[in-house]
């Protein structure tokens, strides 16, 4: 959790860490950082190649401690300059990584009391940051409520400016949606859903186990927990004929799955969740065949469209995506649930065709692996 990718900071300074593992891999297997920075160096990517084309990293701690994209600025900020006695920014030092792991694979920067506070307009910070290289100028900070660029879209979807403009069905959602001001609006899925027949919200989150789909490679994590299931309230549940841990249909207007539920009070009446990424076709990621993520695991994706029918008198579909940002609208589908019937429980649907191995991958992987102290075995 570097400076450059989600630092875990605190409010009186910046924090970043590591994560070095503790046992070596098995056979063949590499972390999929190495896999990364082997095969950015293999093509030839510039800021992975010397200038004699030779590969620049011999792999991800090198990639990690001598990576810089302006002169000074890494990844890590702990014990950086050729004899680890500078911090925040200076030159690679080539025994970082040595030093994080010697120091609980955490660095912390405590910046003093008069930096603490209003570092939007705090002076003495906002010097310190550009010095730094956070930010590129020291000017105050301004939180714009109206938004000059918003509202340019604006004025090009209502004919208003000359130069670029809107593809004519698109004029509409521009000049509905790139409003200058913040505002509230239904999410664009209601206008095209019947609300009371599907009248739950479903959504999709991330246990504090599994971050996503790469966890089932995790050995370990699969014998906690190898698949998901579909939280919902009691009352929601109960109300339905749905005993916890039951097998039941969800629905949207757009597909359907099967899957197991749990009753969780940590969860709305009005909203269910799963986790995502975890369910797999049978055979897939080496996982042995009729897995718990195949035979258990499922997706949310199967019932969220791509598009959406355009409003108004447009004709065709529109992306079914927040209209400024272009992010998907994975949170905004409506489903119902029902129980299955017994037949029918036993396994998620959909299922897919069993995948056949990647060519070149031999042996198969093992299927339990215990830890104690000096070593594994499998």
């Amino acid at each position: 959790m570097g400076m450059l990718d989600r630092p875990i900071s605190e409010f009186d300074g910046p924090v970043d860490s590591v994560r070095i593992p503790v046992v070596e891999p098995l056979g063949e297997c590499k972390p999929f950082q190495e896999v990364l920075i082997e095969l950015a160096g293999r093509l030839k990517f510039p800021a992975f190649t010397t200038p004699e084309g030779a590969r620049k990293f011999s792999g991800y701690p090198d990639f990690i401690v001598n990576f810089q994209p302006q002169p000074g600025i890494g990844f890590l900020m702990g014990w950086r300059g050729k004899n680890g006695d500078e911090h925040l920014r200076g030159e690679p030092n080539p025994k970082q990584w040595e030093a994080y792991e010697q120091n609980n694979c955490v660095f912390q920067y405590h910046m003093p009391e008069s930096m603490h506070f209003m570092r939007n307009w705090n002076r003495e910070y906002l010097d310190f940051a550009k010095e730094k290289g956070w930010r590129q100028k020291n000017d105050p900070v301004q939180l714009a409520i109206y938004s000059d660029t918003l509202q340019a879209f604006r004025l090009a979807a209502q004919g208003k400016t000359e130069g670029r403009q809107p593809p004519e069905h698109l004029r509409a959602r521009i000049d509905t949606y790139f409003d200058p001001l913040p505002f509230w609006y239904a999410p664009l899925e209601d206008a095209a859903t019947d609300l009371g027949s599907y009248p739950l919200n479903a959504i999709t989150q991330r246990p504090m186990a599994m971050y996503h789909s790469w966890d089932s490679q995790n050995a370990w994590l699969r014998q906690i927990h190898s698949h998901n299931y579909l939280n919902v309230n009691p009352r929601t549940a109960l109300a339905a004929g749905i005993a916890d841990g039951g097998w039941a249909w969800v629905e949207s207007q757009w597909g359907k799955v099967r899957c197991m539920v749990r009753h969780s009070e940590a969860v709305e009446p009005g909203t269910v969740w799963t986790w995502n990424a975890i369910g797999k076709a049978d055979g897939a990621w080496q996982l042995a065949p009729g897995s718990d993520e195949a035979r258990k695991g499922f997706l949310l994706n199967h019932l969220i469209s791509e598009e959406l029918p355009m409003r108004g008198t447009a004709s065709g579909t529109v992306s079914n995506s927040d209209p400024i940002t272009g992010q998907a609208g994975w949170y905004d589908v409506r489903v119902r649930i029902r129980p299955a019937s017994p037949d029918e429980a036993g396994e998620t649907f959909p299922q897919m065709d069993s995948m056949p191995a990647v060519p070149g991958v031999v042996g198969k992987a093992a299927q339990v692996l215990r830890y104690f102290a000096g070593g594994k075995k499998s």
